[in-house]
C-alpha cells in the first residue's frame, strides 16, 4: 500500500547508524585531523575516515563516495580485509542513496564476503541490513525478510541492543508490507521498549512513525495520526529533517484520507521542499504520489497527471516497480476522468505488464519458501528414520541378553511389527514427497505457458498502437506512402494472427514477416533504423524457427540502442555455424535505461528448451550485442 513507501529512508539512516555509530554527532574536522596524523595507529586513522565518510554522506554522497574509496584502498596497502568490507558497505550505501540499486548490491556482496573471511559478524550483520533494505525498497519484501533475520541472530549472538533493536524494527516493516499488522505491531513494540529504556530519541522518531503506518494501512486515521506526531516532535527536535519530511508526507497523506485536503497539501508541500533540499529520490517518488492522489480526490485530474507523471519518471529512474505501476494507475485513473482513452489505455496496459512481473517475482519467492519447507520436511523424516533405527538397535540388544525361545518371539514380533510401521510410514511420505515434487513440476511448466501466452497477447495490442499512431501522419503527409505502410501493415499483422498459435515456422515464412516488420520500423524512425538480411534463399526453407522470435529480438534493439542519421541501428541477420540464425546489432546504449521486465529474451529461451538441447546464446561481443537461435531442420507433418 502506499502509506508504507515513506519509511524506506529511515530505514537505511538507522541501519548506518547502528552498524558503525554513525547516529551520534560527529565533529568532522576533528575527524580528519585524526585521518591525517600519520603518527596515530592505523585502526584509529581509519575509523576517523570512516565517520566523517558517513557524516557527509547524506548531505554529500560524492565526496563521501571519494572518502570511502580513498579507506578502501588505504585497508588495501594494509592488508585488512574487515576494514576493506567495511568500505565497500559505505560505497554500497551511497549507491544505494544515489539510486543505484545494483552497483549498491555488487558492492555490498564484495563487502560481505571480505567480511565474512575475517568472521566480522558485526559488520556481517551491517550488511544484511542493508542489503534486506534494497530489496524491500525494491518492493520484494518476502527477499528481504531473510537478510534481516539473519542481521538479527548476529546481533543477539554479539548482544548489541541497537542492532537488535534495528532488526526487530526492519523485520516488523516486511510483516506489515506483508499485511500481518499483529506480528509487524509486535516487532515494533519491541523496538519501542529498547529505545524507550535507552531513552534513544533518534530511534524512537522511526518507530513511532511505523507503528504510525500500522495503523494508517489498518484504516485506522487518528491512532496513524497520533504516533505521526510523536515521530514529528521527536525529529524536529533533533533537527532529522528526513525524519521530519517522512513523518510531515504521513500526517498529509492521513489529512486527505479524512478529507482534510488544505491541511493535507500544507504538509505535503512542506515535506516536497525537504525532499527536494536531501536530494531524496525515494522521498521524493513518494511524495509525487501523494500529491497526484490528493489532486485526484479533489477532481483536478490535470494536476494529478502532473504529479503522477513525476512519480513515474523518478520511479522508473531507481528502478522502484511498485511505485511505477501504482503511479500508472494514477494516470490510468485520471486520464480516464478527463475522457481521454487512448492514454488512460496505454498506462492500463503499463499497469498491467509491471503487475504480471511483480507476479512473477511474488511465485517464484513462494516456491522458494515451499522448497525451504520441503527440506525441512525432509530434515525431519530423515532425523525420524535415524531415531528409529537406533531404538530398533537397542531393542535387539536387550533381547540378545535373554536366550529363551519365547522372549526371542516376542522381540521377533516387536522388531517385525515396528519395521512395517516403519516402513509404512516412509512409504506414505515418500508417496507425498513425489506428489509435491510433481506438483511444483506442474506449477513451472504452467508458469511457463502463462509466460509465453503473455507474451503473444502484448504483441498485438503494442504493435497495432504503435503502427496506427504512424499510420495517421502518413494519411496526411504522404498518401502513397501510406497505402505501401498499410500493406506492409496487413501482412505483418495476418502473420501474427495467422502464427500466434504455432510452435515452429519455417525460416523463409519468418523472415518474409520481418522485412515487413522491418518496413513499418524504417518508416517509423526514417533513415535512423536498417535491417540486413544475409540469409541464402536455398536453406530458408530447409530450416524451421520459432514465430515471432526475429521480432522480439528487433524490437529489443530498437527498445535498448540509441540511433541517429549519423549513426544509424542497423541489425543484421545472418547464418552462423550450428547451424544457427544470428541477429547482431552495433552496441550503441541509450543514455538513460530503458524499463525493462526481462520477459523477451528469457521467454525466448524457455521457449527453445522445449523445442531443443541446443541452448540460445545471447551477449556482447567485439562491440556488438549478438543472440544466436537454434536453426531446426524443418520435418513433413500429417
Amino acid at each position: 500500500m502506499p502509506a508504507r513507501s515513506v519509511k524506506f529512508r529511515l530505514l537505511l539512516l538507522l541501519c548506518c547508524s547502528l552498524a558503525f555509530s554513525a547516529n551520534a554527532q560527529v565533529n568532522t574536522d576533528s575527524l580528519w585531523q585524526i585521518w591525517q596524523n600519520t603518527g596515530l595507529a592505523d585502526t584509529i586513522r581509519v575509523k576517523a575516515l570512516q565517520a566523517v565518510a558517513w557524516d557527509i554522506m547524506y548531505h554529500d554522497p560524492d565526496s563521501a563516495l571519494l572518502l570511502a574509496r580513498q579507506e578502501l584502498d588505504f585497508a588495501r596497502q594494509a592488508g585488512n580485509k574487515s576494514w576493506q568490507g567495511k568500505a565497500w558497505n559505505v560505497i554500497g550505501s551511497v549507491y544505494n542513496l544515489k539510486g543505484d540499486n545494483t552497483t549498491a548490491l555488487e558492492c555490498f556482496e564484495k563487502g560481505l564476503a571480505l567480511l565474512d573471511e575475517n568472521r566480522d559478524r558485526q559488520g556481517i550483520g551491517a550488511i544484511n541490513n542493508n542489503i534486506g533494505l534494497i530489496y524491500r525498497n525494491q518492493g520484494n519484501p518476502l527477499r528481504a525478510l531473510p537478510y534481516y533475520q539473519k542481521d538479527l541472530a548476529i546481533q543477539e549472538a554479539v548482544g548489541n541492543p541497537d542492532g537488535i533493536s534495528n532488526a526487530y524494527n526492519n523485520i516488523g516493516t516486511i510483516y506489515n508490507d506483508l499485511g500481518d499488522f499483529p506480528r509487524a505491531l509486535e516487532y515494533y513494540q519491541k523496538t519501542r521498549a529498547i529505545q524507550e529504556e535507552r531513552d534513544d530519541k533518534w530511534g524512537l522518531g522511526i518507530v513511532y512513525n511505523n507503528i504510525g503506518s500500522v495503523y494508517s494501512d489498518q484504516n485506522k486515521p487518528e491512532q496513524a495520526l497520533e504516533f505521526y506526531e510523536k515521530s514529528l516532535r521527536i525529529c524536529r527536535e533533533l533537527d532529522d529533517q528526513r525524519g521530519i519530511a517522512s513523518a510531515l508526507i504521513n500526517i498529509g497523506f492521513i489529512y486527505k484520507r479524512t478529507g482534510r485536503f488544505e491541511s493535507a497539501l500544507d504538509y505535503l508541500r512542506e515535506g516536497l521542499r525537504l525532499y527536494q533540499e536531501l536530494d531524496d529520490q525515494l522521498g521524493l517518488v513518494n511524495t509525487y504520489f501523494y500529491l497526484g492522489l490528493l489532486y485526484q480526490a479533489r477532481r483536478d485530474h490535470t494536476q494529478a497527471i502532473r504529479w503522477c507523471r513525476k512519480a513515474l519518471d523518478e520511479s522508473q529512474v531507481i528502478g522502484a516497480i511498485h511505485h511505477e505501476r501504482n503511479s500508472c494507475q494514477c494516470l490510468y485513473d485520471s486520464y480516464k476522468a478527463l475522457g481521454n482513452t487512448g492514454q488512460a489505455l496505454a498506462y492500463h496496459e503499463h499497469f498491467m505488464v509491471l503487475s504480471d512481473s511483480l507476479r512473477k517475482e511474488e511465485t517464484a519467492d513462494q516456491l522458494q519458501q515451499m522448497e525451504f519447507s520441503r527440506r525441512i520436511l525432509s530434515d525431519s523424516l530423515r532425523k525420524e528414520a535415524e531415531k528409529h533405527q537406533l531404538e530398533m538397535s537397542y531393542v535387539k540388544q536387550v533381547r540378545r541378553k535373554d536366550q529363551t525361545r519365547n522372549i526371542l518371539l516376542i522381540a521377533g514380533l516387536v522388531i517385525l511389527a515396528l519395521a512395517i510401521g516403519f516402513w509404512s510410514r516412509m512409504l506414505y511420505f515418500r508417496k507425498h514427497s513425489e506428489l509435491f515434487q510433481n506438483k511444483a513440476e506442474h506449477l513451472e511448466k504452467q508458469q511457463l505457458v502463462n509466460e509465453i501466452a503473455l507474451l503473444r497477447s502484448q504483441v498485438n495490442p503494442h504493435f497495432l498502437f504503435n503502427s496506427l499512431n504512424i499510420l495517421s501522419s502518413l494519411v496526411h503527409t504522404s498518401p502513397a506512402l501510406a497505402e505501401q505502410f498499410i500493406d506492409q501493415l496487413s501482412r505483418s499483422y495476418r502473420y501474427i494472427l495467422e502464427q500466434r498459435d504455432a510452435s515452429l515456422v519455417s525460416l523463409k515464412t519468418e523472415l518474409d514477416f520481418i522485412q515487413s516488420y522491418a518496413f513499418l520500423l524504417k518508416i517509423r524512425f526514417e533513415h535512423k533504423f536498417d535491417l540486413l538480411l544475409d540469409v541464402p534463399a536455398d536453406i530458408q526453407e530447409q530450416y524451421e524457427i520459432a514465430p515471432l522470435t526475429l521480432q522480439l529480438l528487433v524490437e529489443n534493439a530498437v527498445k535498448h540502442n540509441r540511433m541517429s542519421m549519423q549513426a544509424p541501428l542497423r541489425v543484421t541477420i545472418a547464418v552462423a555455424p550450428g547451424p544457427a540464425l544470428e541477429i547482431s546489432n552495433p552496441l550503441q546504449p541509450r543514455p538513460t535505461v530503458a524499463p525493462s521486465t526481462g520477459m523477451g529474451m528469457e521467454n525466448i529461451e524457455h521457449r527453445y528448451a522445449l523445442l531443443t538441447d541446443r541452448p540460445v546464446w545471447a551477449g556482447p561481443k567485439e562491440g556488438a550485442y549478438i543472440v544466436q537461435i537454434p536453426l531446426l531442420e524443418n520435418t513433413p507433418r500429417n
